[in-house]
């Protein structure tokens, strides 16, 4: 059941006083031996109180600091022009290639400065010779909620690698641990994520990334850790297949509990990928992800497969919807003719739409060399092919024109994409719910993203940025209060244009419905009607529908009207702020924590009868710590030297195991397999990629700079 709450409220009124244990706050008098000390006294309390500070200026006589200023590091305001922008090309969010939206997008930066007047300021004193400071004023009060307790390890002051820090890389380096799992470690080691005081990526600049082969037991590792991770989060979630003859891996597929949580969020269209690193053991290794509300990739499960025909994806398919509980309204794949019969034969009721990006990266390859001008019939195609702006008889009579006008009506390829066009081309997904929300599954080239996950990060940034303004306008206002930032930024260029380039081209009312004629920037006239009973909005371009945010038309439309407050059905919940979309699906900030740092045995259990109660919460916690020294009375400490199976212990959380009853597979022949990268076969898309990354040269022949030479010259 969904929550309903008030998404257009404010997170601060009036002055913020951070707490904090009484024995950290200042006090005007108080005293300290030195300047340093004093300064360090107030940075644990910044600490504790949750936000960054920075030395603002200083008197000094004789070479002494009579004076001292320390501010809040949100103290003032920028100083910058507020509209300054840097034109940038991103992927990170969604948007559309046709008239929509551009993907170029103004970066207006934000800016952490806020004015806020938390203040500390410390006097010296010479007394018979004694000399120390005095806390001349203490101002507490700021005006800027603090930073969240989830978030402090990306504050500036809690990121700094040193010498225990870099030794402690250096001995995972010795014991063949990798930087990831070097930087949980340490995370354990220091007590959590927020004392670590570095990021993974600290420490990746540290190391390199040597993993040392477990040979026979991996499999049985891998099982029992998932075994055990079941164990102590019941929202952990396997299952696998050995072989009948020899209790070999065929098949496995795992999520965990928060995996499954934003499956449930943003798991309306999933793109599954196997274009993903495979293992040593050649098994098929795949994704299923989306985006998140900060339009970042997220996975919702992963699963290795042994081999590629129907039944290996129909096992994996069934085991994916037993796990979410629902399957998924769309769902985006390569071409690979398996997984089509296996979603034909699991999936009957979801939308199967073909991967554009394995699909338009053939092109290149398939323009027959009869074609002259390949350039632009590549780009009318493109246009034609990623247009979002066209119904499907629209599309069909533009194809036909530029295939007929080509030549290349009867090429086998383009004849065999025009038969299945139902299931890549856009025009067909239009009326689908967030239907061009994604149009690809990740390319190779995103697959990295995965290794570190940046959504805590975005996060943060959202809660201390305020994004500068582009109009007056006061649903832009509303808007930056509830979206994230990376979306706020698509759509404030949506509100701008229809502030500075729509205009109106008519108006008419027929009975209960408004209907408004508006042109755009890109000189196209497209009808917004209004339902005024209902006051229902409704555009021709299906923007809100195809990716959940409004068009500039209407936007336009709704500035004409003096509409301040876009209604919340129009501003949806795919795009709010985290901490907002937690509220809309009754969640909490707790539930969203690390499961392997807060679940132990039963107590996962208990933690979910009583995180909804805060009394609870608390008799909970006083509980473990009463409990704790009395478990662990007569533990040691262990030598600082480990053995090869203790590295493998802290690096996986399981023993190396000593019965074996599950095998390495078979080293398998997957498509484009090979022993080894020289001698593998490649693949169509990877050949257009290399060629079309080649830099060409100039025909001897035909002085063209091209593809070919002088000896090939007019057999291309």
């Amino acid at each position: 059941m969904v929550k309903v709450v008030d998404i257009f409220s404010h997170y601060v009124v009036g002055p913020v006083i951070p707490i904090c244990k009484a024995d950290l706050k200042h006090y005007e008098g108080q005293k300290f031996s030195s300047l340093e000390e004093g300064i360090s006294f107030y940075e644990k309390y910044a600490q504790e109180a949750c936000f960054d500070f920075r030395r603002f200026g200083n008197r000094s006589s004789g070479g002494v600091i009579t004076f001292q200023y320390v501010v809040c590091n949100r103290q003032g305001f920028h100083t910058g022009q507020p509209l300054d922008v840097d034109v940038i090309i991103s992927d990170d969010v969604n948007v559309s290639n046709d008239d929509e939206v551009t993907s170029k997008k103004k970066h207006r930066r934000g800016t952490k400065r806020c004015g806020c007047g938390a203040r500390i300021s410390f006097k010296f004193f010479s007394d018979c010779g004694a000399k120390y400071y005095l806390v001349h004023q203490f101002i507490e009060e700021h005006n800027h909620a603090m930073v969240d307790k989830d978030h402090k390890r990306f504050m500036k002051r809690n990121r700094s690698m040193n010498d225990v820090h870099h030794k402690f890389v250096e001995d995972c380096t010795k014991a063949n641990i990798g930087p990831t799992f070097t930087f949980n470690l340490l995370k354990e080691f220091f007590g959590g994520y927020d004392v670590v005081r570095c990021t993974l990526n600290d420490v990746r600049n540290c190391s390199r990334d040597i993993k040392e082969k477990l040979k026979e037991v991996d499999v049985q590792m891998i099982l029992n850790q998932m075994q055990e991770k079941k164990r102590i989060c019941e929202g952990f979630f396997y299952k696998y297949q050995l072989s009948i003859d020899d209790n070999k891996l065929v098949s496995l597929f795992w999520s965990d509990a928060e995996s499954r949580k934003h499956y449930h969020m943003f798991g309306d269209v999933v793109a599954f990928d196997t274009t993903y690193s495979i293992n040593k053991y050649r098994m098929v290794f795949g994704l299923f992800t989306r985006k998140d509300n900060h339009g970042c990739p997220i996975a919702f499960g992963a699963g290795s497969l042994s081999s590629e025909n129907c039944d290996a994806f129909s096992w994996l398919f069934t085991v994916f919807v037993e796990c979410m509980g629902v399957a998924p309204r769309i769902i985006i794949t390569d071409q690979d003719w398996g997984m089509r019969l296996a979603i034909e034969k699991v999936l009957s009721g979801t939308r199967h739409r073909l991967c554009m990006w394995h699909i338009m990266s053939k092109l290149f390859e398939k323009i027959p060399k009869s074609i002259s001008d390949r350039e632009k019939f590549s780009k009318e195609f493109n246009a034609c092919v990623w247009s979002e702006l066209l119904d499907p008889d629209e599309f069909d009579i533009l194809w036909t024109g530029i295939v007929e006008k080509y030549g290349v009506k009867d090429h086998k390829w383009f004849k065999d994409m025009f038969a299945v066009r139902h299931l890549w081309i856009s025009a067909y997904f239009r009326d689908v719910p967030m239907g061009s929300l994604m149009r690809t599954s990740f390319s190779e080239s995103e697959n990295s993203f995965f290794k570190r996950n940046q959504t805590e990060r975005l996060d943060y940034y959202d809660s201390i940025i305020s994004p500068k303004y582009a109009t007056d306008l006061a649903f832009e206002k509303q808007l930056t209060s509830v979206y994230t930032d990376m979306m706020f930024r698509v759509v404030q260029e949506l509100i701008s244009e229809a502030d500075k380039s729509c205009r109106m081209i008519s108006m008419s009312t027929l009975e209960n419905i408004e209907v408004f004629r508006v042109f755009d920037a890109r000189k196209k006239t497209f009808t917004v009607t209004h339902e005024i009973e209902t006051e229902s909005f409704d555009c021709e371009c299906k923007l809100f529908v195809r990716c959940g945010y409004l068009c500039n038309h209407l936007f336009f439309v709704l500035r004409n009207k003096d509409v301040n407050n876009i209604l919340e059905k129009y501003v949806g919940n795919r795009w709010l702020k985290s901490e907002l979309l937690k509220a809309v699906y009754g969640l909490t900030s707790d539930e969203s924590a690390s499961d392997k740092a807060m679940c132990h045995g039963r107590y996962f259990g208990l933690y979910q009868r009583a995180f909804k109660n805060k009394n609870h919460l608390i008799a909970l916690d006083n509980f473990l710590a009463g409990i704790g020294p009395q478990i662990f009375t007569h533990d040691t400490t262990g030598s600082s030297s480990v053995d090869k199976n203790d590295s493998i212990n802290n690096i996986y959380g399981i023993v190396v195991p000593e019965e074996i009853t599950a095998h390495a597979p078979d080293v398998v022949s997957t498509k484009g397999g090979a022993s080894d990268k020289k001698s593998r076969i490649k693949s169509s898309i990877e050949k257009a990629i290399e060629k079309a990354s080649k830099l060409h040269r100039r025909c001897g022949k035909c002085h063209k700079v091209t593809d070919h030479n002088a000896r090939s010259c007019g057999r291309m």
